[in-house]
């Protein structure tokens, strides 16, 4: 990258900071003047220190693996199953007929509405836990996936066709490459979803999880570390968006939508 690049990216990132900083700023000043009752909101000064007395130990960093094993094993499943299932009803007609249905029907669908009943299949745990992940990561990959791979242009598949390509290379080298954009934005969504089926999963019935260390915080009126807590997720599932952007730029090298990533 030249010298006019970094300084454009940097301002960037300076100009998505600053509203962030001013958050945080506006945040400190409610508690240092009274303005609100830090026993209920702690200040950001407050949560820092939390947040390093909690780095300090084992607990929070046990809860977090737990937590982070159940995301990115759900996830993974999900993706898989997604894409394998998108590219089925883009393809066969047949297969779109039964499953599409099934997959309006239930994209809306909250999934931790669903936690009572894989709890009685699965129990308490991690496999409870990771298969409403898996379910919530399903859906978006499949819609993009679907969507991707019927976005093809038409001309693409009959040329490769027409120069000797049988099915699956029509799939691997048009089809897939077409809509990879479309599975990583499927994957971005999927992601998001994942953190809050996890904690919220964790929160209903776990004996580990980030989710149900911070509703014990909560319980027990400990704000400042239920806020650490919550702070160290979502710095964890912003570096793992950011990792997804990364992976998606790194893929679509080739793909005119690589100039837009990073928002």
């Amino acid at each position: 990258m030249t010298a006019a690049g970094m300084t454009l990216a940097g301002a960037g990132v300076a100009r998505r900071a600053v509203p962030l900083l001013m958050f945080i700023v506006l945040w400190q000043a409610l508690g240092t003047f009274h303005v609100v009752d830090t026993s209920f909101l702690p200040t950001p000064m407050m949560v820092g220190r939390a947040l390093t007395d909690l780095l300090t130990g084992p607990e929070i960093r046990d809860n977090l693996l737990a937590t982070l094993l159940r995301v990115f094993a759900g996830l993974i499943l999900g993706a898989a199953s997604g894409v394998a299932l998108g590219v089925g009803m883009a393809r066969s007609p047949t297969f779109d007929a039964y499953v599409s249905p099934l997959v309006g029907a239930t994209y809306s669908l909250p999934k931790t509405a669903l936690v009572p009943l894989l709890i009685l299949w699965f129990g308490v745990g991690h496999l409870m836990a990771v298969a409403a992940v898996f379910l919530t990561c399903l859906l978006p990959v499949v819609v993009h996936t679907y969507h991707g791979v019927t976005a093809t242009p038409s001309v693409l598949v009959w040329s490769a066709q027409a120069l000797g390509a049988d099915r699956r290379q029509v799939l691997w080298r048009i089809l897939l490459p077409h809509a990879l954009p479309d599975i990583f934005t499927g994957l971005r969504v999927a992601l998001g979803f994942a953190f809050v089926v996890a904690i919220s999963a964790e929160m209903i019935a776990s004996t580990a999880g980030i989710g149900r260390l911070t509703f014990m915080y909560g319980e027990n009126g400990s704000y400042d570390y239920m806020f650490a807590a919550v702070a160290a997720i979502v710095l964890i599932a912003f570096a793992a968006d950011r990792a997804i952007l990364g992976l998606g730029a790194l893929c679509l090298r080739w793909h005119e939508s690589a100039a837009g990533e990073g928002a």
